[in-house]
């Protein structure tokens, strides 16, 4: 994975109840796999108890049952652990408003309002990969030939092909750019960047005729192709 930028980053999947915490919904299952300088980490790796039942429809998509949480940590300490192990490093999902908000819900009392810095390889392959018809995870590794290692819809098979496709992702945008600009706040950036503008505005970077080859409009600044997250 040496496409992706250098310092650590932890990819970050959760197993849940259903499809919003303000609606009751809880994690029980949780995976985050920290990649480092480029190179695969440890990964944090456990089943939640939040002291309530998985319904059916949950057990059919991942095959996590009630049964398979007795013994696992509650949801406090599971948390706590959690946040522990991914500090302050950004954290990278699939979809990541989705386990952004459920992180931000479980976690509150540890995290204690801090933000949480998130790169969404949904948003990011938009830019990357245009004109896809799906940009669903299984679809997306299927497509590129990335291999999971089990079953998806379960926490460290997600995390695990997340990381892969994260340095495709990566690839591609470095392809576009010097790489001496390529970094997170490049990354961070790009997830908000007009899809339809997404390579030019990383060819653009760092380069002082930017305004001659520019798409964005009449100045040619980067701050104009930035939009509404698509």
């Amino acid at each position: 994975m040496n496409s992706i930028p250098s310092g650590r980053f932890v990819v970050l999947d959760f197993e849940t109840t259903g499809l919003s915490p303000s609606m009751g919904a809880r994690v029980i299952e949780v995976s985050a796999r920290e990649v480092v300088d480029g190179r695969a980490g440890h990964e944090f790796l456990t089943f939640v108890d939040p002291g309530v039942r998985v319904p059916t429809e949950i057990t059919l998509i991942t095959g996590i049952t009630t049964a398979m949480l007795h013994g696992a940590p509650a949801s406090a300490i599971a948390m706590c652990r959690l946040a522990s192990f991914i500090g302050s490093s950004p954290i990278v999902c699939h979809n990541a408003g989705f386990d952004r908000k459920f992180y931000e819900h479980e976690a509150r009392n540890v995290l204690e309002g801090r933000p949480v810095r998130t790169l969404c390889t949904l948003l990011l392959a938009r830019r990357m990969f245009p004109g896809r018809k799906s940009y669903r995870l299984g679809g997306l590794i299927e497509e590129m030939g990335i291999s999971s290692p089990g079953r998806l819809h379960r926490a460290s098979a997600d995390t695990f092909v997340t990381a892969r496709l994260f340095d495709r992702i990566c690839a591609d945008a470095r392809s576009y750019c010097r790489a001496e600009h390529f970094d997170h706040d490049v990354l961070h950036q790009l997830q908000r960047v007009r899809v339809a503008g997404a390579r030019d505005w990383l060819a653009a970077l760092g380069n002082p005729d930017a305004k001659s080859h520019s798409k964005f409009g009449s100045t040619g600044t980067v701050a104009q192709s930035i939009s509404a997250v698509n």
